[in-house]
């Protein structure tokens, strides 16, 4: 069957965002605040992804895991301080590089730091429209018109039907790759992809110091009991002073199958509320607890990873290899979830590390860029770049180099790199000398760090 139909055009700006996760909520923001007319369109009917949509407010990437320190600036510091009370002094105070509460035993003298799901929604919001982003949810991504190596079209669909957004210059922040795959770049995805995870939330739980291992022994009974196929941790993070969002549920698959994804769903339903109801009966602290409920969206931790200029490498991250076209630092440990495998498994403890520009530019297209988990990356690097807050650093780098292309009449890779990194600077990301210097304190704690960290 051949389908064809005209299609109006509803908008032509400057910068289309696509997909207003962790990276296009940045993405969008830069790019607007750059001075470029900028539109996002979403799925869902609200900003963050990961953060609102799968329940993960955890800064993860934030900070320098050795010594606490915040290593990610700009637009996602913004909202650290907005919606997690992040100090305004950048160096003056060490974080836990997560909410899971291991480190509350581990890292007791460090603030707590995790955004309030609500309130990120709420602040995205009003920092994309004080921005001037016009903002379109319950809008997806149907399609998208090539001209040679331009995308001059991507086709949109919502209660209003099809309609064709023409824009200068394209963000793909659907964390899939789907824009830079649909206009014919070149991507890759890994023989053993990382499996996906339905997080949930548990109320009224008595909060204790061996509550991990005590839901952690239960998830292994129930596994050789044969009532459980496979788990991840569980990692249990507080959302409030009884309440805990619960990242345990694993099912393999490929985040950009339809298929897969509503498997994982079905599955990551089932298995939350078993594993709920044995800790009910097996677990003190849960007694008296209640399920709340599952994340809108199962979480994708890794799908199509688009080619691009360059390739961040495992090599490149160990070997602490310089980039001169650096736009954002990566920070986040090493952390690969294993198919094959249940319960908790070795975090790499990673010095902060470049991420370069060419890792946001899909090979074959000059008006493209890619932001998040898609980004150009193998997927042993990935393991680390593809978190919430490196996201967001890759999405203001993306938008604010989007924005300054516009302004110069160029394209993708004829915006000088210096003009872009000098703007990020002004921009309050921490990149180059600024990097060095917090990076100089984890480096001076020496042997006091574990070479690697137990999840």
């Amino acid at each position: 069957m051949q389908f064809t139909r005209s299609l109006e055009v509803i908008a032509e700006p400057e910068v289309l965002v696509c997909g207003c996760g962790c990276a296009g909520t940045a993405a969008a923001i830069s790019a607007a605040r750059t001075g470029a007319s900028t539109m996002v369109v979403e799925q869902w009917g609200f900003a963050g992804g990961f953060i609102t949509a799968v329940v993960g407010p955890s800064l993860d990437g934030f900070v320098d895991v050795r010594s606490g320190l915040p290593i990610v600036g700009g637009v996602a510091l913004e909202f650290a301080r907005l919606s997690g009370g992040a100090s305004g002094q950048v160096a003056s105070k060490r974080y836990r590089p997560s909410t899971d509460l291991r480190e509350l035993w581990e890292n007791p003298d460090w603030k707590p730091l995790k955004f309030d799901i609500e309130l990120f929604k709420l602040y995205a919001d009003r920092l994309m429209r004080q921005a001037g982003v016009r903002i379109l949810y319950h809008t997806h991504i149907a399609d998208v018109l090539r001209d040679g190596d331009r995308v001059n079209g991507v086709v949109i669909v919502n209660k209003a039907g099809l309609g064709l957004v023409k824009p200068k210059m394209v963000i793909d922040a659907t964390g899939d790759g789907d824009v830079a795959t649909w206009a014919g770049a070149p991507f890759d995805i890994a023989e053993e992809l990382q499996p996906m995870s339905l997080h949930f939330r548990v109320a009224n739980v008595k909060i204790s110091a061996d509550l991990r291992d005590q839901c952690t022994a239960v998830l292994k009974q129930a596994q050789i009991a044969g009532q459980l196929e496979i788990f991840g941790g569980p990692w249990l993070n507080p959302l409030g002073p009884d309440e805990l969002y619960i990242n345990a549920t694993r099912y393999l698959g490929n985040g950009a199958d339809p298929e897969d994804v509503s498997a994982a769903e079905i599955k990551g339903r089932e298995d939350a509320h078993l594993m709920f109801e044995l800790w009910q009966k097996h677990v003190p602290g849960f007694k008296d607890a209640y399920f709340v409920a599952t994340g809108p969206a199962v979480g994708v931790r890794e799908s199509r990873r688009i080619r691009g200029d360059k390739i961040l490498s495992i090599d490149d991250i160990v070997n602490h290899q310089e980039q001169e076209d650096v736009v954002l630092m990566g920070a986040w440990y090493h952390d690969r979830h294993p198919q094959k495998s249940s319960g908790y498994h070795n975090l790499g403890l990673l010095r902060p590390y470049d991420i370069a520009y060419g890792t946001l530019l899909p090979r074959d297209l000059c008006n493209v860029w890619v932001a998040g988990r898609c980004h150009s990356a193998d997927p042993e690097a990935l393991a680390s770049s593809r978190v919430t807050i490196t996201a967001m650093g890759m999405g203001q780098a993306a938008g604010t180099a989007a924005a300054m292309t516009v302004q110069a009449g160029a394209d993708s890779r004829g915006l000088k790199i210096r003009d872009l990194q000098a703007q990020l600077l002004v921009d309050d990301v921490i990149i180059l000398d600024r990097a060095e210097k917090i990076m100089a304190v984890g480096d001076a704690l020496g042997d006091s760090v574990k070479d690697s960290i137990l999840g």
